[in-house]
């Protein structure tokens, strides 16, 4: 039999997944602890207990995250056998995502730390190199493209990985800013025009 009062079962999963939309949502200097507090349902003390403080949170929300813009976009990108079709398909996929009923309306990689103050640099500058990484998988596919032969050599892959790259944050920006998503699927086409 029970004992009366027993708490129920922490899910770390769940929990984390709460924190993940406060972050998402409001970045991380827009986020305190009682956000995370309110939002997680748990007392203080056993969220510092279970995570830590909001840079160790914020850490872990990151890695939780990470797994959308791999599993989606770059899965897309990487695993579509042609070019037009692998970037159409991946600009529609951004889309979904940043307009989604089922999540804040941006990207949290694309804009949850992208100031902050000189005590949280780490975050700016481990953000900044995930974005890199994306950029440079924009990057080899381009390259993986010409050398199929689906895409001129006159067009170059660094500077084609840029441009949609470039698009892509902004499309995350403006959904932020309530872009719906026809504005961005429009954006997207315009995009597609380079690729022609």
């Amino acid at each position: 039999m029970a004992a009366v009062g027993r708490p129920r079962s922490f899910d770390r999963d769940e929990a984390l997944k709460k924190a993940m939309y406060v972050f998402w949502e409001k970045g991380y200097e827009g986020t305190s602890m009682a956000d995370l507090i309110q939002s997680i349902g748990m007392k203080a003390p056993s969220i510092y207990a279970a995570f830590g403080n909001k840079d160790a949170i914020f850490k872990e929300v990151v890695s939780r995250y990470l797994p959308i813009v791999v599993n989606g976009q770059l899965a897309t990108l990487n695993n579509t056998s042609g070019i037009y079709e692998a970037v159409e398909k991946t600009l529609t996929e951004c889309v979904r995502l940043f307009t989604s009923d089922d999540n804040p309306h941006t990207c949290l990689i694309m804009t949850a730390a992208i100031n902050a103050s000189p005590e949280h640099q780490e975050h700016v500058e481990s953000l900044g190199a995930l974005r890199r990484d994306y950029k440079e998988n924009w990057k080899s596919r381009f390259v993986r493209a010409q050398e199929d032969g689906q895409l001129a050599t006159s067009l170059n892959p660094k500077q084609l990985a840029e441009y949609f790259v470039t698009i892509i944050q902004g499309m995350a920006l403006s959904a932020k800013d309530g872009a719906t998503k026809e504005d961005l699927a429009t954006t997207s086409e315009i995009a597609m025009h380079i690729l022609r």
